[in-house]
């Protein structure tokens, strides 16, 4: 299965599990970045995707210590007659305070004592009272009054429903739609997201085949085209008719192309438009010779995706031999 690697809000991949281990020893990615398996949804370090497991402090102080080096019978000794003389250790210890323990709690202990009881008491039966609240409103709402809280009506999930479908949602940018360029964006069921640093918007199509983004969904984009920083096209249905509305997307610096077979290398000669643009990911599109030279002449590109393109080790070696400061993964 192929992985995803993200680091510092930046998702780099797929690789294959021998790519990850090859940049893993290589120092291009790290062991505590977050990685998942193509497919899968929770994120998790890449050192435990790959199972790497590092060796126990407690089993490294003991290899290592002078008494282990010096004995004759290092090799042959086990972890257990260790494990057994540091429990007749904390025997003794115990032995030697067994006097302090039985002294008798002072006064101020005692009033510590009871007021943390007091506290965590105090915090348990909010919680259970709000648990209810937030669980039965219109049964808890009344009683809660009756005490002297003052609550809000509980308002209906179609409420909220018609007040979300109403509401244009907020973000960083303070960019506003009409109603009929935001309901067409609705309607493509596109995820958008705030950058981390919030200067513009990324892009997913949704994961489900049937649901990816076409040609005509890219047009509902446009009015926000400027601020769209980042556009994940994996396995969507885009054609070159798409790269030309793509090419309007002036401040585009991330494009995931994966997966979309209708592309062609005569349309990505639209993306030569798009100067901001520095990762380019062109997995399982199959392409020819003349896409080298195309990629050559886009100067900003600074990460190319290439495996299973078509194209062979002579034309990704023209291409790294030409861009040496650019990262090209030709599978």
């Amino acid at each position: 299965m192929n992985i995803y690697v993200s680091r510092d809000g930046q998702t780099f991949g797929p690789y294959t599990t021998e790519q990850a281990n090859e940049f893993l020893q290589g120092g291009q990615l790290l062991a505590t970045d977050l990685a998942l398996y193509e497919g899968q949804s929770e994120w998790q370090t890449l050192g435990s995707l790959l199972g790497i497991v590092c060796q126990p402090i407690s089993q490294v102080i003991v290899d290592q210590s002078p008494e282990r080096e010096h004995s004759p019978h290092t090799q042959a000794a086990t972890p257990k007659p260790v494990v057994k003389e540091k429990k007749r250790v904390g025997v003794k210890m115990n032995q030697g305070q067994s006097i302090v323990v039985a002294k008798e709690k002072s006064l101020v202990s005692r009033i510590l004592s009871t007021i943390i009881v007091f506290g965590v008491t105090c915090i348990v039966v909010c919680g259970v009272v709000a648990g209810l609240y937030f669980a039965f409103p219109s049964k808890v709402s009344p009683i809660m009054k009756k005490f002297g809280f003052v609550s809000q009506e509980p308002v209906s999930k179609e409420a909220k429903l018609m007040s979300v479908d109403k509401e244009i949602p907020k973000n960083p940018l303070e960019i506003t739609l009409n109603d009929e360029d935001w309901q067409r964006l609705r309607s493509t069921n596109v995820i958008l997201l705030a950058t981390d640093n919030g200067a513009g918007f990324r892009v997913i199509s949704p994961p489900e085949k049937e649901q990816g983004l076409n040609d005509e969904d890219l047009q509902a984009l446009i009015p926000i085209s400027s601020k769209i920083l980042s556009l994940d096209l994996t396995y969507a249905e885009i054609s070159d008719r798409g790269i030309t509305v793509l090419s309007k997307f002036e401040n585009l610096q991330r494009l995931y192309l994966e997966g979309n077979k209708m592309v062609t290398v005569q349309g990505l000669a639209d993306l030569k438009n798009l100067v901001n643009l520095t990762y380019l990911n062109l997995v399982r599109i199959e392409l020819n010779e003349e896409l080298v030279d195309l990629l050559i002449s886009m100067e900003n590109l600074r990460e190319i995706y290439l495996y299973e393109t078509g194209l062979n080790e002579d034309s990704i070696s023209r291409l790294k031999e030409a861009r040496p400061k650019v990262f090209v993964n030709g599978g």
